[in-house]
Parts: C-alpha cells; structure tokens; sequence
C-alpha cells in the first residue's frame, strides 16, 4: 500500500510533467520519465517509444505545436484525451515507467493516428 506522503510525490510528478509540457521545456518533461521508460501515444504521434532519450528527442519533434494546440496560421486543433500511467520507483523518486495515450475526441490533426478509447455501445 502507497503511503500518504507517496502519494503526494506521485501528484508532485504528474503536476511537474504538466508543467514542463506546458512551458515546452522537454528536457524536464523527460526528466519526469525513467531511463528505461515506454511511451505509445499512437502511430500518428510516433508509436511505442523506449528510452528517456528517445522520448525526447520524438517529444522536440511532434510537441512543438502540440501543447498548445495552436499552429502558427493561428488555428486551434483540439484533442481530448487521457495518460494510462504505470510508475516506478527509482532512488527515492517516482517516475514515469510506461505510459500510454487513448483520446476521447480529436477536431483537426488531420491524417494523425490515435490510440481510442475503448467504449461500450450504449
């Protein structure tokens, strides 16, 4: 069982992954992840991706109109979407271990790949 104060470190890291994402500053972004992490935000945004490296070298590339969601004509694409995370423990920090995108809903990005949410047919 998670300790309080675990889970503390774990709200600490997801808020600091955020904000670095936000603040477009990919070296912290991917310093929110272990060396060995696995990222799979679907084929159109680079499929599964091992390595801390290599998360961030694809991050420079696909992120760079991404967090915002604003290209430079000024058009605003839109997703919705949700971070399946498994963590790890790592000398005293939490970290990143796998990660995994599904999306809800997408306006624009078009001709981009995503990892669906499974739903039921009501």
């Amino acid at each position: 069982m998670i300790k309080h104060w675990e889970c503390e470190k774990i709200r600490d890291l997801l808020a600091r992954y955020c904000e670095r994402l936000d603040e477009y500053d990919i070296d912290g972004v991917a310093q929110c992840f272990s060396e060995d992490a696995a990222t799979d935000y679907g084929a159109g945004r680079g499929d599964e991706i091992t390595g801390r490296a290599s998360i961030a070298n694809v991050s420079r590339r696909v992120k760079v109109n991404f967090v915002w969601h604003e290209l430079p004509s000024g058009k605003f694409d839109i997703v919705c979407l949700r971070y399946l995370d498994r963590l790890c423990h790592t000398d005293g920090e939490w970290l990143i271990y796998h990660r995994r995108v599904e999306v809800t809903l997408v306006d624009g990005f078009e001709g981009t790949e995503w990892n669906w949410v499974d739903r039921n047919i009501p």
